[in-house]
């Protein structure tokens, strides 16, 4: 059982999230932007992908059933859409690097530089552990989706293991997940509200994950330092 939880608290991390996103809101929101667009496009290439190796369902009038379609979960179709998700999921994460970057860094006072949230990071391992979590995830939707969100639970702070620990990608996964299973409740609590913050922001339109995605990474960035007994800046 971890020493923390009694000094981490939920409703603080998104307390503090807010109280940095209000006062670099342009730079944080200008970082979501591009990683909003990178996946949207991914994912709108995935389904074109999708429907174009799905035949389309007809009835056959000599047997008197159903043709063609999507096939069921385990289809190409499905494993294509699949395939694309796990790929958004990767770039997704090479892109959040940024504002795992600039959150690190408002934790420690220092002001944001969009350009400057992409400089001077270790790409190889942020690719890798990208990749990885992306191929887990992807076994994950295979194994019928649940995996696949524990995955990016246990995975959540692996970023943060790699760009302020200097960490390798397996070394940051496998801290991440320690320090998950270590704080598990407080954790736990925290991921389902990150969740129902990003659902509501995009029930807003869409619109509302330019505040939503940035509010997250800062209360994970938060969280990080401070289940790690690391100074956090006001």
């Amino acid at each position: 059982m971890s020493d923390h939880p009694q000094q981490y608290r939920v409703s603080a991390a998104f307390r503090y999230a807010a109280a940095k996103l209000a006062r670099s809101f342009v730079p944080l929101v200008l970082i979501t932007v591009v990683l909003l667009l990178a996946v949207a496009a991914l994912q709108y290439v995935g389904n074109l992908a999708a429907v174009a190796v799905v035949p389309d369902r007809t009835y056959n009038l000599d047997t008197g059933e159903y043709e063609g379609g999507a096939g069921g979960f385990f289809s190409v179709g499905t494993t294509v859409v699949f395939a694309f998700w796990a790929a958004g999921i990767a770039v997704g994460l090479v892109l959040q690097a940024g504002i795992v970057r600039a959150s690190l860094a408002l934790t420690r006072g220092l002001p944001v530089d969009v350009l400057g949230s992409f400089r001077g990071l270790r790409w190889s391992q942020v690719l890798l552990t990208s990749l990885l979590v992306a191929v887990l995830a992807f076994v994950g939707l295979l194994l019928c989706v649940l995996p696949a969100i524990a995955v990016l639970f246990l995975t959540s702070y692996a970023l943060f293991f790699v760009i302020d620990r200097d960490q390798d990608a397996l070394t940051a996964v496998r801290s991440s997940v320690r320090m998950v299973t270590a704080d598990i409740g407080p954790l736990t609590l925290f991921f389902l509200a990150s969740v129902a913050a990003v659902v509501v922001g995009a029930c807003l339109c869409g619109l509302g994950l330019l505040a939503a995605i940035p509010l997250v990474v800062v209360g994970q960035a938060y969280t990080f330092r401070t289940l790690n007994d690391d100074p956090v800046t006001a």
